[in-house]
């Protein structure tokens, strides 16, 4: 292993401890997109996570639901290293596979009963990027498939959506991390990311073929949507 590998595998491996003190709610969060798959999916089911980072999503739900199976995919390696990691400590081997690349490396078939992509859409440009990205899972899951989808929203120029940036940012300091990390984070938010309002979010599902949007989680700006493949 490299130096450079052996860097990024370390930061994969810190990944959740920081995004825990980033993103308030950051640990409960698998478990309430569950909650919600839970209600509308039944015994069996087969579920796929894009941008599945280091596999916290997948391995909270496979230790819950052992009828379910469960694919993950993301195009950073280091990630996928910690993913299958923790699904071998976990025993989930049987269940669970990750694959490295984006959700276009999947095939058509089979499909998928569920899918999620977590803190993921804000990263994209809204330039045709975001919605490529909902229109490519749509494509991969059976009619009437649920889908949930988690990031950043708001409109940052209205007073209200500042004022929840305005509250993360203090949960950051909250954490013990120094002012530099907050600055990081409102950079992020507001210059490097593409955070787009709820309006938009709902629209592009909508452009995607979803219905039955709604919305299910809200934690200062960060919120989550299930919606229904037509």
């Amino acid at each position: 292993m490299t130096a450079e590998i052996q860097e990024r595998f370390e930061e994969a491996g810190q990944y959740d401890a920081m995004m825990t003190r980033v993103f308030p709610g950051y640990e409960q969060l698998p478990l309430v997109v569950l909650s919600h798959l839970r209600t509308c999916l039944g015994q069996a089911a087969r579920v796929l996570d894009v941008g599945c980072g280091t596999g916290a999503t997948l391995t909270a739900f496979a230790s819950h639901q052992p009828e379910w199976s469960f694919i993950g995919v993301d195009p950073a390696e280091p990630m996928l290293e910690v993913a299958r990691r923790k699904a071998s400590a976990a025993d989930l081997n049987d269940r669970v596979a990750f694959i490295h690349g984006t959700v276009e490396a999947l095939p058509d078939r089979p499909k998928f009963d569920a899918a999620t992509c977590i803190l993921v859409e804000h990263l994209l440009p809204d330039d045709g990027t975001k919605l490529h990205l909902l229109e490519e899972v749509h494509r991969r899951m059976v009619p009437g498939g649920w889908f949930v989808l988690v990031g950043l929203h708001g409109d940052l120029s209205k007073p209200s959506a500042q004022g929840k940036l305005d509250a993360w940012l203090e949960f950051v300091a909250l954490q013990g991390l120094p002012k530099a990390a907050q600055d990081n984070v409102r950079h992020r938010a507001t210059v490097e990311d593409s955070v787009v309002p709820e309006k938009r979010i709902r629209g592009l599902l909508e452009e995607a073929r979803f219905m039955n949007v709604k919305r299910i989680y809200q934690v200062q700006l960060l919120g989550g949507w299930q919606a229904q493949k037509v």
